[in-house]
């Protein structure tokens, strides 16, 4: 993508790969249309010359319009014809071969996209008529990613934007099928219904053949504690060959992209202080995507981050996540206000000047308001303030050309940003979170990562910080083996919940009655502990006295009762508390315990 130029900000525009045919289609229509009008004058002059003028001005008028069906009287009759008449003579034919060739590509257009649709193979099929399949749908084209786009019948015009368009029930095995689905290798359920978008999922499971090429289907869900538990699901169930499944909430992708750009640094040596402006679903995706972020910033344990929330229910709010993610009491210090932030800064009450205030209200006019009021009351400090506004966003935001934009997060441009210094810039949840490469980071991965965020954090603690050991490295720098080696292992927490009699369930609610006693936690570390082997020693590694990557040697390939009790104990306590840094516990389906896992 590129700015329309000077400081207007991002705009649109279509994939390059389009403009050229609309291009040379345009220059074609307009090339006709000039010949047309260049037969009527030739044609009229010409039997005006030819005739001398005789006919009255309307049968010359009728005989050049006959030049275009091939049929004017006088020709037969004229020996000798003036130049301008032998030029309009050829010139009307083939501007009427040109309209009868452009009326038959208009009326076949429908049934030649639905054939070249059917038979796509390694496209995307984007199935729904919001602007979340919308924005999806050309954020993948802009990466030059080939397009299917499957939407109703009703009240949804054709977009020119994704030119191969199936019109049906997304649900319907045959509109799948006539998008190519069983070539596809990634599924977008979009539509408004979260239901419907898990019945899309459903219809393309059936739809695949065995042995098929492997495809990823990604679930839109609107309700963030629904969509936790969808993912729960599938991930504490049996894996489905061939088919990578993830459930994505717009309000948790936006939250990951917006610090990606917001990058949380101390200030002045003291670490930054966050304001959050509701807590609703927006908002509370911020708060744990900051701490995630402040925690895993660098190597070492950082000092609490302070985080102000502004709201209502507050309180209620702050409770309700350090609940369900605990680690964000270790990791913050929340300041709740159950007050207006306008109100809250007109009575001086708010105790430190916010680094980063993030205004999160779903009402747009209430965020507004209070982003450009609350920029007069800051007591003092340089704040940068971040404002949700989807639909301002909608015109401005745009995806870069490979499909990573900042949904939105620019402020210039704009005469109401300008004259508050550049402070305050808007950011659209939908545009941030349609990215591609985003909502392609499924649970599996998500989890890959706070394995090892985890795992350096258990070394850091038992006293390692050599930073140049491969297992210390950030994510992004782990070589490839050591990466898979995680998302193995996230892969396998389903095997081992059902080995035991147990279920992965969101963190809600305070009922204790069901966690797992001490005997489950042995056995998932102990399963957990030979799987880990059996891949090492799969990867040719040995036991040795010292830890040796480049003799692939690991002290730690010994059975499990042979660990060291530090050791053992680390392990008790990794898939908990990984799983609870996700939203999620383990609990007990059932009394019994199946009697076949003793050794996992």
């Amino acid at each position: 993508m590129r700015r329309a130029g000077g400081r207007s900000g991002w705009r649109y525009r279509p994939p390059r790969h389009d403009l050229p045919t609309q291009r040379a289609i345009n220059t074609l229509r307009a090339s006709f249309g000039l010949i047309l009008v260049v037969a009527l004058i030739l044609g009229f002059v010409g039997f005006g010359q030819a005739l001398h003028w005789s006919p009255a001005m309307l049968d010359l008028l009728y005989y050049d319009l006959q030049l275009f069906v091939l049929g004017a009287e006088p020709l037969a009759q004229l020996p000798d014809l003036p130049l301008a008449l032998q030029i309009a003579r050829f010139a009307a034919p083939s501007v009427t071969v040109y309209a009868f060739v452009e009326a038959g590509r208009l009326l076949f257009a429908e049934e030649w996209r639905r054939i070249r649709a059917h038979r796509a193979h390694h496209h995307a099929v984007v199935c729904g008529d919001g602007a979340v399949a919308a924005v999806l749908a050309r954020r993948l084209l802009a990466s030059r990613q080939r397009v299917v786009s499957v939407r109703s019948m009703v009240g949804t015009p054709f977009d020119w934007s994704v030119p191969l368009t199936v019109y049906g029930d997304p649900r319907d095995p045959e509109i799948l099928r006539a998008a190519g689905v069983r070539r596809a290798t990634a599924v977008y359920a979009c539509t408004d219904d979260s239901t419907v978008n898990t019945a899309i999922a459903m219809a393309v499971d059936r739809l695949r053949r065995p042995g098929s090429t492997s495809v990823s289907v990604y679930v839109y869900v609107r309700d963030p504690d629904l969509c936790l538990t969808l993912q729960a699901r599938y991930l504490g169930g049996a894996p489905s060959g061939g088919m990578r499944l993830d459930f994505f909430h717009l309000d948790d992708l936006a939250a990951r992209k917006l610090f990606a750009v917001e990058r949380l640094a101390p200030v002045g040596g003291r670490p930054p202080r966050l304001l959050v402006g509701g807590a609703g679903g927006f908002g509370r995706a911020v708060i744990v995507e900051a701490a995630r972020r402040w925690r895993m910033r660098e190597l070492g344990v950082p000092p609490p981050l302070p985080v102000a929330v502004v709201d209502p229910a507050a309180t209620a709010a702050v409770a309700e996540l350090t609940h369900r993610y605990p680690f964000l009491s270790a990791t913050c210090r929340f300041t709740p206000y159950d007050d207006d932030l306008i109100r809250l800064l007109a009575t001086g009450n708010l105790r430190d000047p916010p680094d980063l205030a993030v205004i999160c209200y779903d009402d747009e006019e209430q965020a507004l308001k209070t982003a450009i009021t609350a920029e007069r009351l800051w007591r003092a400090g340089d704040c940068s303030v971040v404002i949700r506004l989807d639909r301002l966003t909608a015109f401005r935001a745009a995806p870069d050309g490979d499909g990573t934009g900042a949904g939105g997060l620019d402020g210039a441009g704009d005469p109401l940003f300008d004259e508050l210094s550049g402070r305050l810039r808007a950011f659209g949840v939908v545009h941030a979170a349609c990215d591609p490469w985003l909502i392609g980071e499924d649970l599996v991965e998500r989890l890959a990562r706070v394995l090892h965020d985890r795992y350096r954090l258990a070394l850091i603690q038992a006293g390692q910080t050599a930073t140049s050991a491969e297992a210390m490295r950030r994510w992004e720098e782990l070589p490839p083996d050591l990466r898979e080696s995680n998302r193995q292992q996230a892969r396998d927490i389903g095997r081992k919940l059902r080995a035991i009699g147990c279920v992965l369930v969101p963190r809600v609610g305070h009922d204790d009655t069901l966690l797992l006693d001490d005997d489950h936690i042995e056995r998932l570390a102990r399963m957990e502990h030979e799987r880990w082997r059996a891949e090492r020693l799969a990867a040719g590694w040995r036991y040795g006295d010292r830890h040796d990557p480049s003799r692939r040697l690991h002290p730690l390939l010994r059975d499990w009762e042979e660990l060291p009790e530090p050791i053992r104990r680390r392990n008790h306590q990794a898939l908990p508390e990984i799983l609870a840094d996700a939203g999620f516990q383990v609990v007990r389906a059932g009394s019994a315990i199946p009697a076949q896992v003793a050794r996992g």
